[in-house]
C-alpha cells in the first residue's frame, strides 16, 4: 500500500507520526493530557498568525497555569514531536535525492562526483583528472565534542522508527502488512514516550567511543565500497551507442581506477584537552574496541563471500598461487582444513575464503585480548590485502573477473581503508600541559606531580607510551597524529617531540608521530604562516619531517577564534591563515594538508560543507582535505546510509571542483579585488563584537542570565566539562568567557533563539563600510558576493543564522537579566540584529531572509510555533529554578525539566553547538 501520499509525502508522514504520537499520549497519559497538549499546540500556532492579537497571551496563560507534572508532559510531547518530524524530514531528503538522480540528465547530478568528472572531461582535463584521482586524500575526523543532546538510547529508538517508516513507504505492501507496520510504529513510539531523555550519569570516554562506532557498524563500513564503486563507475568514459539496456559499465570487470583515498580519523578516546577523565589506558581500550568492530565486519564479509563464491574448480585447473596458499592454510589450521575439504572439496575459493574468515576471527581475539586460539592470525592488514589480491588474480585467470573486481574488490577496499583499527586515533592535548610537564621534568618532579587539573606528569608521559604500544599492536597508522591545542609558536610542536623522547627513554619505543599544530586564537591565526616557517626551518624538526615523508598537517580552529573576535573576523583570519600556511609549506618543499576544525553550528564553522570547501583560499585544497565531524553532525550525516553517501559525494566532488585547473587563477583575482575590503570589514566587526562581549566587564553575568548555560553544563552531554582547566585567578565562581568552551557558548545562544556567534558584528561592519563608501560600497559588496565563493559562503551562513533568530522569543530570555545595564546590553543586540538583517539583504539582493532557500524558509516557519512552546516553557522554568533556594527540594526536578526543554529546542532547531 505505502504510506507516502504521492503529492506531498512529507506532509503525509508528519500527519501520520503526529496522529500516532497523539494516540500514544492519550493512551499512556490520559485523554485530559492529550487535550491539554492540543490546546497548547493550537495556541502556539495561532500565536504566530497575524490575524489574532490575543493568541500570544493565550499561550502564555496556558503555560503559566502548568504545574510541574503538566510542564513535563508538554515538554516531553513537543520534544517527541520534533524527534519524529526530523525523521520524516530525513526520509523526505532521501526521496528527493532519489528523484533528483532519476531526473538528472544521464543520471548525473551537477554537484556529484560524476558531475565533477564530467566537468573535467568537458574542459579537456582528462589527464589532470587521472592525476587528481591518484592524489585525492580525504579524511573526515569524528570527534567526541558533546554537541549531540540525545542519548544513544533515544538515537537507537529513533532509528528503529525510521526503518519502520521506510518499510511503510513500500507500494508492494498488502493491507495486513501495512496495518502491522503501523501497529509496530505505535509500539515504538510508546517506548520512545517512556524513554528518559536525560542521561542518569555522565558519559564516560568509552561510552562516547561506542556511540560513534554505532555509525560505523550501521553505515560507514558497508557504505564505503558502494561509494568507491560509484566513483569508479563515473571514470568510465561513455561508449558510443550506450543505452538504457546496458549494465553498469566496466566497473567491476577490471581493476579499479579508484584507490582507498577516503579514510576516517577519530578523536573519540584520544582527545584529552581539558578532559582529565581520559587516560592512557582508556585510549588503548579505545583501539581494542575499534578493532573488535572492524574485524567483526571484515569477518562477516569474508564469511558471506565464502557462502556465495561457490565455484567448482577441478584439481588440474587449480591456479598455482591458490593451491600454494591453501597448502599453507592446511599446515597452519589442519583441523579447519579437514572440515573444509569434507564440505567444499571441489570449491577451492570457498575454502580459501573460509580460512580468511577464521584467520580474521583469530586476529580479532589477539588484538582485543580475548580468550581463544590465535595461531594463524594476520600480522597486518597489508598481509590480508596481499592475499585478497592473490585471490583476485586467481579468479581473473579462471575467467571470473567480475567476482575478482566486484565483491572481492569491495572487501579489499574495506581492508585498505579501515585496516584492523577502523579509524586512525588522534591524540590532542593543550600546549600549556606540555609546557608544565617539561617544567616539572626540569625540576625533577615525581610522576604524581599535577601539571594540569586532574592530569599528572606520569599520565602525560604514559600517553606517549600508549601510542607506542598501539602502533606495535595495531600498526603505525592506528595512531600517529598528535594535535596541540592553542599552538602559539614552533616551540609548542618541539615540546611534544621532547616529551616523546623522555617517555621512550623509560624503555618504550619512540612512537612515530605526526605533530599537528592547532591554530585557534586570533593571534595564532595571524601568525600561523610565520610559526610554520620557523618550525620548518628548525634543523631538528626538518630531520623529523624527512623521516615522516616531508608531510605536515596544520589544523585551523573555527570555534575559539569565533568566540574571541566574532563571526566575520574569525572567518577572514582563517582564510588568511590558510593562504599563509600553504605559502610557507611551498617555500620549504613540504606537502601540507590543512585540517579544518569545523563544528556543526554557524558560530563554530558550520554550514554546508561542500560550499565551504569550494570557498577555500586559492591553492589550499589540491586534492587533500581533512575536517572534523562533530556531535549532532555525525548523526545528521551518517545515520542514514543514503544521506551519508550523498554527504560524502558532495564532499569529494567539492574537493575535485576546488582542485580544478584554472580555478585558483580566477580566485586569485577575486582575492586581489576583495582583500582590502575584507580587511576593513573584519576590523570593524571585531571592534563591535569585542565591545559587547569582552570590553564590558558585566557582560559575562548578562550572558549567564539570558541563556541556560549553567543548565547545559549540567546536562552530561559528554565526558568533558563545559570549561577547560581553570586559571588560578578564576578558581572561584563561573569561568570567564575566554575559558568557556566554544560548544556550550554557541549552544546557549542557540537555545535563547539569539544565535549571536553566527552574526554579531557583521551589521556594524556593513554599516561602517556604507558610511565610508556610500551606496556604491553596498553595490561593490554585492559584486563580491556574486563572484567570490568565500564571501558568498560567509554571507549565506550569516543569513541562515539570522533566519533562526527570533527576537520576540529572545526578549523573554533577555527579561531574565535584571542587573543595571542589562537593558542597554539587550538593546545593543537588537540594534545590531536590525542593522545586520537590513544591510545583508541589500548586499545579497533579497527581500526576506532565505528567499533564496524557500524549502528551508518554509521548514523554519512551520517549526517555529512548536519551538516557541518549548522556549516559552523553558524561560518560565529557568525563572522558577533561579528563584529557588539552593536547598529547595524541587530544584533538582526543575533542572531536569529545563534540560528536557533544552533537548526539545535542540531537536526543533536541529542545532546544538
Amino acid at each position: 500500500m505505502g504510506s507516502a501520499n504521492a503529492r506531498d509525502p512529507l506532509a503525509h508522514e508528519v500527519r501520520l507520526l503526529g496522529a500516532l504520537l497523539g494516540q500514544v499520549i492519550a493512551e499512556q497519559a490520559g485523554t485530559d493530557a492529550f487535550e491539554l497538549v492540543e490546546r497548547v499546540r493550537q495556541a502556539a500556532v495561532a500565536a504566530r498568525r497575524d490575524d489574532d492579537a490575543t493568541a500570544p497571551d493565550r499561550l502564555g496563560e496556558l503555560l503559566d497555569d502548568l504545574d510541574l507534572d503538566h510542564a513535563e508532559l508538554i515538554g516531553r510531547a513537543f520534544t517527541r514531536y520534533f524527534q519524529l518530524v526530523n525523521l520524516a524530514e530525513e526520509r523526505q531528503r532521501v526521496r528527493t535525492l532519489r528523484r533528483r538522480r532519476r531526473a538528472a540528465r544521464g543520471g548525473v547530478l551537477p554537484d556529484s562526483i560524476a558531475g565533477a568528472v564530467a566537468v573535467l572531461r568537458r574542459t579537456g582535463a582528462s589527464e589532470e583528472l587521472d592525476r587528481l584521482v591518484r592524489r585525492l586524500a580525504i579524511t573526515p575526523v569524528l570527534t567526541a565534542h558533546p554537541t549531540e543532546a540525545r542519548r544513544r538510547t533515544v538515537l537507537l529508538a529513533l532509528r528503529r522508527n525510521a526503518r519502520l517508516l521506510e518499510r511503510l513507504d513500500d507500494p508492494r505492501l498488502t493491507p495486513d502488512e501495512d496495518a502491522d507496520i503501523r501497529r509496530r510504529l505505535r509500539e515504538e513510539i510508546a517506548i520512545l514516550w517512556h524513554t528518559a531523555d536525560i542521561r542518569p550519569t555522565a558519559l564516560s570516554p568509552l561510552d562516547e567511543v561506542r556511540t560513534v562506532l554505532a555509525f560505523f557498524d550501521e553505515t560507514l563500513f558497508t557504505l564505503l565500497p558502494r561509494l568507491l564503486r560509484s566513483f569508479d563507475a563515473s571514470l568510465d568514459a561513455p561508449s558510443p551507442g550506450d543505452g538504457p539496456a546496458t549494465d553498469a559499465g566496466r566497473t567491476g570487470t577490471r581493476p579499479p581506477r579508484v584507490g582507498p583515498f577516503l579514510r576516517w580519523g577519530s578523536w573519540v578516546g584520544g582527545d584529552r584537552d581539558g578532559n582529565p577523565s581520559l587516560t592512557a589506558e582508556l585510549t588503548e581500550q579505545t583501539l581494542r574496541i575499534q578493532a573488535d568492530h572492524v574485524l567483526h565486519g571484515l569477518e562477516a564479509v569474508a564469511t558471506r563471500l565464502m557462502q556465495t563464491v561457490a565455484v567448482a574448480v577441478p584439481d588440474e585447473r587449480l591456479p598455482r598461487a591458490l593451491g600454494s596458499r591453501l597448502a599453507r592454510d592446511a599446515e597452519t589450521l589442519p583441523e579447519l582444513d579437514r572440515q573444509l575439504r569434507r564440505r567444499f572439496g571441489q570449491e577451492p575459493y570457498r575454502r580459501r575464503l573460509a580460512f580468511v574468515a577464521e584467520r580474521l576471527r583469530r586476529t580479532r581475539g589477539y588484538l582485543t585480548a580475548a580468550p581463544g586460539p590465535q595461531t594463524g592470525r594476520y600480522e597486518s592488514p597489508a598481509a590480508l590485502a596481499a592475499e585478497i589480491e592473490e585471490l583476485q588474480a586467481a579468479l581473473a585467470s579462471d575467467g571470473l573477473g567480475r567476482v575478482a573486481w566486484g565483491a572481492l574488490q569491495d572487501l579489499r577496499w574495506q581492508v585498505e581503508t579501515f585496516g584492523f583499527h577502523g579509524a586512525s586515533l588522534e591524540i590532542r592535548q593543550h600546549s600549556r600541559v606540555h609546557r608544565a610537564a617539561l617544567e616539572a621534568l626540569r625540576e625533577g618532579a615525581p610522576p604524581e606531580r599535577e601539571v594540569s587539573p586532574g592530569v599528572s606528569l606520569g599520565e602525560v608521559l604514559d600517553t606517549f607510551r600508549a601510542v607506542s604500544r598501539i602502533q606495535d599492536r595495531f600498526g603505525t597508522v592506528a595512531a600517529t597524529r598528535y594535535v596541540i591545542s592553542f599552538t602559539h609558536g614552533p616551540g609548542d610542536v618541539l615540546d611534544v617531540l621532547r616529551l616523546a623522547g623522555v617517555a621512550a627513554g623509560s624503555g618504550a619505543r619512540l612512537p612515530k608521530l605526526d605533530v599537528v599544530p592547532l591554530f585557534e586564537s586570533a593571534d595564532a591565526l595571524e601568525s600561523a604562516g610565520g610559526i610554520l616557517d620557523r618550525l620548518l626551518g628548525d634543523a631538528g624538526y626538518r630531520a623529523h619531517l624527512d623521516a615522516r615523508g616531508r608531510r605536515q598537517e596544520a589544523m585551523l580552529g573555527y570555534s575559539d577564534s569565533n568566540k574571541e573576535c566574532g563571526f566575520l573576523t574569525a572567518n577572514w583570519l582563517l582564510h588568511g591563515a590558510q593562504a599563509a600556511l600553504v605559502e610557507s609549506a611551498r617555500r620549504h618543499d613540504v606537502e601540507l594538508t590543512l585540517f579544518h576544525g569545523r563544528g556543526g553550528a554557524i558560530g563554530r564553522g558550520g554550514g554546508p560543507t561542500h560550499r565551504a570547501i569550494r570557498a577555500q583560499a586559492p591553492g589550499t585544497v589540491d586534492g587533500r582535505l581533512k575536517l572534523t565531524e562533530q556531535g549532532e553532525v555525525v548523526a545528521a550525516r551518517y545515520a542514514d546510509p543514503e544521506i551519508a553517501q550523498r554527504e560524502l559525494e558532495l564532499m569529494i566532488a567539492a574537493v575535485m571542483f576546488a582542485s580544478l585547473p584554472g580555478r585558483d587563477r580566477a580566485l586569485d583575482q577575486a582575492v586581489q579585488d576583495g582583500s582590502l575590503i575584507l580587511d576593513e570589514l573584519a576590523g570593524d566587526a571585531r571592534r563591535a563584537y569585542r565591545a559587547l562581549v569582552y570590553d564590558d566587564p558585566e557582560f559575562p553575568a548578562f550572558f549567564r542570565s539570558v541563556t541556560p548555560i549553567e543548565e547545559i553544563a549540567a546536562l552530561r552531554l559528554g565526558s568533558r566539562p563545559a570549561a577547560r582547566g581553570r586559571s588560578r585567578e578564576h578558581q572561584d565562581g563561573p569561568p570567564p568567557i575566554d575559558e568557556l568552551r566554544a560548544i556550550p557558548w554557541v549552544f546557549s545562544w542557540t537555545q535563547a533563539r539569539i544565535e549571536l556567534p553566527g552574526w554579531y558584528g557583521l551589521g556594524s561592519a556593513l554599516a561602517a563600510y556604507r558610511d565610508r563608501h556610500g551606496e556604491a560600497g553596498i553595490t561593490q559588496l554585492g559584486r563580491l558576493y556574486r563572484k567570490w565563493p568565500f564571501v558568498a559562503s560567509l554571507l549565506d551562513n550569516a543569513e541562515l543564522s539570522l533566519a533562526r533568530v527570533d527576537l520576540g522569543v529572545a526578549r523573554r530570555y533577555a527579561a531574565l537579566a535584571t542587573a543595571p545595564g542589562d537593558d542597554a546590553r539587550w538593546r545593543a543586540i537588537e540594534a545590531e540584529h536590525s542593522r545586520t538583517v537590513e544591510l545583508l539583504l541589500r548586499v545579497v539582493g533579497r527581500e526576506r531572509l532565505l528567499d533564496g532557500a524557500p524549502v528551508l524558509q518554509r521548514s523554519i516557519a512551520l517549526r517555529n510555533p512548536y519551538v516557541d512552546t518549548l522556549s516559552e516553557l523553558q524561560v518560565r522554568l529557568l525563572a522558577d529554578l533561579r528563584s529557588r533556594r539552593a536547598d529547595d527540594p524541587e530544584r533538582e526536578r526543575l533542572l531536569r525539566l529545563v534540560q528536557l526543554t533544552v533537548n526539545g529546542v535542540a531537536a526543533g532547531l536541529q542545532s546544538t553547538g
